[in-house]
Order: structure tokens, then C-alpha cells, then sequence
């Protein structure tokens, strides 16, 4: 029996799907599935072969009138009174039984992870950056077979509790573009990237316009869906929108503005990229704890969301450039999606190799 995988993949950016489809890509030999609500606008990145299956969304809309929000110490997000999120779970254990047997790779949700314990699913979390020490977390910790960091140990937040930091397997980091040795090294040390995220971002087009003028001998290429487009007037500025391989233009860039999150920060490392890191306000203060962990290490540039309206940009491009050119050494590990489908394919025969034949 080929092993069976299941990803739950949560809606909110791209960067969970994209960590799912590098993950995927190393399973050659298993079935593999998404579940997920919106996973329907990245058709055009999914391949054929991974099965996916949409998940009602689970917020209230005009129509749930009797809608609240449960507070709740082991749990994250509680809504009462909404007929879709019963319609969400419902989906979510027709699938496993559907599926069964299978593992299930949550990437992310505490709520999920117990749904498909209580299911007598195996599970495997993948763990975040920030403060994720409260109980909700930790029940799912606890439930999970398998923990994995998609990180080196020195940039992730350590939890309090030495079993989580036992149980975790610290891949290494990883990227969609899996070492930056296959693009071509084309950088310009006058041009500056902008990565603009979809997942929210203070870097809309004043900021853009700001750092732009005050660095008009330079080309500013933007990546990503602008907020307040309209707001730039500088010249020296180039728009790409969202493009789904960002590499050629990234490739013509010394530095690179962007905001903190995991595949972001990622990718800078894979492509060698000095850059300069806007942590935004995420749950769990998320992109803060890995914002701080890079200025520790001394790998970016950070600059806080709320200093970027009297921001010194010819300052802060110039004491980006002159970061370390070691500053990514280990952060990398170009074996890391292998063991991570060594550790999962381990895993499934721990479960089912010798119960189902």
C-alpha cells in the first residue's frame, strides 16, 4: 500500500500553501491532498496530481445574525452559531474517513489537529515562530506524531517546554527555489527589490513612493499587489504585480525590501539576498519573534512598521548593504524537504506497514 498523505492547508496568505507544495513535491511515490478554503485561486500552481478538496470558509457572514465568538482556553477560534463552520467540520472528517488510511500534515490549526485526533487520525504539526507556549498549542503538540520546523534550530523560538523542543524535527530552511546556485547572478547594486506580501503589509505605495524618492538614484522594482497604487509618483519605479516565480526579478536585486514572514525570509536566504525586514502584526506576534531573531543573528536589517513614515531610506539601504556576506551560512539546508519526506514516509510505516499487510 503507497502511503497516503493529507495537508490542511490554512487560508490566510500563500505561504502555507507554498510550504505544502515544496513538502509535496518530495512525496513522488504517495497520494497526496489539500483540503482548504481558496485553494481554488492557486489552480495554476497546484499540480494535477495532488487531489483538492474546498473547505467551506469559517467566518460569519450577514446571514449568521446569531453568531459569536466562544473564549476558550484550549482552543484559538470558536465561532458559535455559524451553519458553514459545522458544514467545515463535517467536510473535514468526510475527507479523512474518505481517505483513510492517511496521515494528515496541519500547517496550521490547533482546532484541525484535534478534529482529526478525535477522528483517530495521525497528525503532524508544522510549528511557527512566535509565542506558542499557551495551552491551545501545546493540545495540539501534544497530539501530534510529529513536529516540524521548517527552519534551523537558531531561528525558531524555542518553546518552554523541552518534550515540544524534543519532539520537533528541525529540518533546515528551505524555499521554492531550492538553492539559489541554479539562478544565474545577475545583481545590480543599484537596483532595490519590494516584495510586497498578500497576506497584509505596511508597504503600500506611499511607503513605496518614499523610499523611492529618497532613493532616486536607484531603480525600485515592485513585486506584488500594491495598496494605494495610485500614491506613486516617482519615476525610478517598476511594477511586475503578482508574478508567480519571482526569481528573474529578484535575481537583479542587491537588496531587498519585505516583510517578515516564514517563506519571505526563506527565499532572501536561498537567493542570497541582503534585505531588509518589515516585521507586520500577526497572531502569536509571529513575524516580530522571527524579526527579532534575524537582528540577532545579524542576517537583516529590521525596521518596525510604525518607524516607516519618518524612515531614513538612503540610511537604512546603506546599512543594508553593507550586511555580512556570511549572513545566511546555515540557515539553508538543501537535504531539508528529503528528510522531512524520509521523517513522514518513517512515520507512516510506524503506523500502518505492519497493521494493513
Amino acid at each position: 500500500m503507497s502511503a497516503n498523505f493529507a495537508f490542511y492547508i490554512h487560508h490566510h496568505g500563500s505561504g502555507h500553501l507554498m510550504r505544502a507544495l515544496s513538502i509535496a513535491s518530495q512525496l513522488k511515490d504517495s497520494r497526496v491532498t489539500f483540503l482548504g478554503s481558496g485553494l481554488s485561486r492557486f489552480a495554476d500552481v497546484i499540480p494535477k496530481h495532488i487531489h483538492c478538496i474546498a473547505l467551506p470558509e469559517d467566518v460569519a457572514g450577514p446571514a449568521d445574525a446569531s453568531a459569536s465568538l466562544l473564549q476558550l482556553s484550549f482552543l484559538h477560534y470558536v465561532p458559535m452559531n455559524v451553519e458553514k463552520v459545522a458544514r467545515r467540520s463535517a467536510a473535514i472528517s468526510a475527507a479523512l474517513q474518505a481517505l483513510f488510511p492517511v496521515i494528515l500534515i496541519v500547517d496550521v490549526s490547533v482546532e484541525v489537529t484535534l478534529l482529526a485526533t478525535l477522528c483517530g487520525i495521525p497528525t503532524v504539526v508544522i510549528r511557527q515562530n512566535g509565542d506558542r507556549d499557551d495551552m491551545a498549542h501545546l493540545h495540539a503538540y501534544e497530539c501530534a506524531q510529529l513536529l516540524i520546523a521548517p527552519s534551523p534550530e537558531h531561528l525558531m523560538n524555542p518553546s518552554k517546554h523541552d518534550w515540544v523542543n524534543q519532539k520537533t524535527f528541525f529540518s533546515g530552511g528551505f524555499s521554492k527555489y531550492l538553492g539559489s546556485q541554479k539562478f544565474p547572478q545577475q545583481t545590480d547594486r543599484e537596483t532595490i527589490g519590494v516584495i510586497v506580501g498578500s497576506g497584509g503589509t505596511s508597504l503600500d505605495g506611499r511607503i513605496i513612493n518614499a523610499l523611492a524618492t529618497q532613493c532616486a538614484d536607484r531603480s525600485v522594482l515592485v513585486i506584488g499587489n500594491v495598496i494605494r497604487m495610485e500614491q506613486v509618483s516617482a519615476s525610478n519605479v517598476v511594477f511586475y504585480g503578482q508574478i508567480s516565480d519571482p526569481a528573474s526579478v529578484l535575481a537583479q536585486c542587491e537588496i531587498v525590501v519585505g516583510n517578515a514572514g516564514h517563506n519571505t525570509v526563506m527565499e532572501m536566504a536561498d537567493l542570497g539576498k541582503k534585505f531588509v525586514c518589515i516585521p507586520e502584526g500577526r497572531p502569536f506576534y509571529e513575524q516580530l519573534r522571527k524579526a527579532e531573531l534575524l537582528g540577532q543573528n545579524e542576517m537583516a536589517l529590521v525596521v518596525m512598521p510604525e518607524d516607516l513614515e519618518n524612515a531614513n531610506w538612503k540610511a537604512i539601504i546603506s546599512k543594508a548593504g553593507n550586511l555580512r556576506d556570511d549572513r545566511w551560512l546555515g540557515v539553508i539546508a538543501n537535504s531539508a524537504l528529503a528528510h522531512i519526506a524520509q521523517r513522514m514516509r518513517e512515520l507512516w510505516e510506524s503506523n500502518f506497514s505492519k497493521k494493513l499487510t
